[in-house]
């Protein structure tokens, strides 16, 4: 865990706030320090129903012992992304002794998804901690019969809606109905003594009392305005939309989300339904991740994100398979190698294109080097069970990847200069009251780094005609349309309205470094007082 920790940590607050997602945090907590009001949320000075507070609330406290920067606007998400693999150990450790505890902790802290989202101001890791917290204060309570963990886990699951909404009562509210059918194989008495344990006449409650107390302030105050929004962004979402994707979306998720362990997941899959008889060993994890599959499955509105809070569950049916299994004849062993081989050496293949790609210190060839050197020891050293070298050997390769991975974010920055304009800004002392007019879009985080409103989509025309003191982010090419402005910065922007595709932009990067700057656009700052 101390190892994961300094993984995760390295590096995680060096790049300015990534738009759009991360930008909707920042500049809310920011206006929210401004107004001195928490409990409302404004983006871009414009109310913003779209999610509860819980997420805005964690950065905030962060800010205000921290100050208002990029590591503290981070520092509570990637925290919570490091809590998330915590209780992944301690429920596989309830579930399947020590050795589980630890398989399941090395599969969760380096599964892409997660280590895509975790350390991204947004709401994704706060709910992933928060949901995988009540399942571990519900197995705990269940297994050991103590209220204190009942309490925890309803506390933890008020706080799972607080962060994303109140759905996710369904749904942990259906893999814990789900588990005690099916653990007390159907018999009634048995149900109803597990349904009077869980006190769920006080449990309710306090659910609804954490969860949606803001909700009911909300809607109090500002009524049908507010409900609209809320109820699209949460029950709107699976209802009402158009469908998108096919019934097979989460399987096509879950086939790159949970690599490098991905492919040992489809054969425990496949091993379970073979071996039927011992499926109450996985009877938890199995409860989680067909309850939510089918219920996101069933929602009009797909999204890969929303798999992952069943990361545990998905990595926790398999763990059995890694304590028990070996195989005895030579094909069987060839197969149970390469499902974890062919994702390790295509990590090592990547790392060594993007240092060759981005022209990375020679010195980063170590880590592949070193990746390769575990591959090849952990795959020929021979003992009666290695199960736990082949586990290992992604473990240690993704973490010397991620290693250089982070050394990259810095360069990156070359191509984002959201700070500087700010501090431009900041520099010739234009009062915050001037709004600044962005040409032809909403670049997310400049109402962050310019610390006012930004008027999006605006025109030359409207530029040119604005009777004020005016302040503009506009195109070069446009530029000269302008009368008596003087430019206080020009520079390289991407030209697209979200960063969030990263492997997009870090392919626009690698294009930009060899001189094709098409993918960015020449803005220039300009100021007519």
């Amino acid at each position: 865990m101390v190892f994961v920790s300094l993984i995760y940590l390295f590096n995680f607050h060096v790049n300015d706030i990534w738009t759009p997602n991360e930008s909707f945090y920042a500049e809310s907590v920011r206006e929210m320090f401004e107004s001195g009001n928490f409990l409302e949320i404004f983006y871009n000075y414009e109310p913003r129903y779209n999610k509860p507070p819980l997420t805005y609330w964690l950065i905030a406290l962060s800010s205000a012992i921290f100050g208002l920067t990029e590591f503290a606007i981070r520092l509570p998400i990637v925290l919570l992304a490091i809590g998330s693999i915590w209780y992944t150990y301690k429920i596989g450790r309830l579930l399947y002794g020590d050795k589980g505890g630890v398989y399941s902790l090395v599969m969760m802290a380096f599964s892409v998804q997660l280590l895509a989202v975790k350390q991204y101001a947004s709401p994704e890791t706060p709910l992933t901690f928060f949901f995988t917290l009540t399942m571990y204060g519900f197995l705990k309570a269940y297994m050991s019969r103590k209220n204190k963990y009942l309490w925890l886990s309803y506390i933890a699951l008020g706080l799972t809606v607080l962060t994303k909404g109140f759905p996710y009562i369904i749904v942990i509210g259906g893999i814990i109905g789900l588990y005690t059918l099916i653990t007390n194989s159907f018999d009634w008495k048995e149900i109803w003594r597990d349904v009077k344990f869980l006190k769920l006449p006080i449990g309710i409650p306090l659910v609804v009392l954490i969860g949606l107390s803001w909700v009911i302030f909300m809607y109090l105050k500002d009524g049908q305005d507010f409900w609209e929004v809320y109820y699209r962004e949460t029950f709107g979402r699976a209802l009402s939309r158009t469908p998108n994707g096919s019934p097979f979306f989460y399987l096509e998720v879950i086939s790159w989300s949970i690599l490098p362990y991905s492919l040992v997941f489809f054969y425990a899959c496949f091993w379970w339904l073979l071996n039927r008889k011992d499926w109450q060993r996985i009877a938890f994890p199995l409860c989680w991740v067909v309850v939510m599959f089918v219920i996101f499955t069933i929602a009009k509105g797909k999204i890969p994100t929303y798999m992952i809070q069943a990361h545990p569950g998905l990595l926790l049916m398999t763990v059995p398979l890694l304590l028990d299994f070996n195989p005895k004849n030579l094909l069987a062993q060839g197969i149970w190698s390469l499902m974890f081989l062919i994702p390790t050496a295509l990590i090592l293949v990547a790392h060594v294109l993007i240092i060759e790609k981005l022209n990375l210190h020679v010195a980063n060839y170590l880590a592949p080097g070193v990746g390769l050197g575990l591959l090849v020891i952990f795959h020929f050293k021979k003992k009666e069970k290695n199960n736990h070298l082949l586990l290992a050997a992604p473990f240690w390769v993704i973490s010397l990847f991620l290693i250089s991975f982070a050394t990259l974010l810095p360069k990156l920055e070359q191509f984002r200069p959201y700070d500087e304009i700010g501090k431009i800004i900041e520099q010739n002392d234009i009062a915050s009251e001037t709004p600044i007019f962005i040409e032809g879009t909403l670049i997310h985080n400049i109402p962050f780094y310019a610390k006012r409103f930004a008027e999006r989509d605006a025109t030359i025309e409207q530029i040119n005609q604005n009777p004020r003191e005016t302040l503009a982010l506009v195109r070069e090419e446009n530029a000269g349309q302008l009368k008596d402005f003087k430019v206080l910065w020009s520079g390289l922007i991407y030209d697209f309205p979200s960063e969030s595709q990263f492997a997009k932009f870090i392919m626009a990067c690698i294009e930009a470094e060899n001189g094709d700057y098409s993918k960015f656009a020449n803005f220039q700052l300009v100021y007519r007082p």
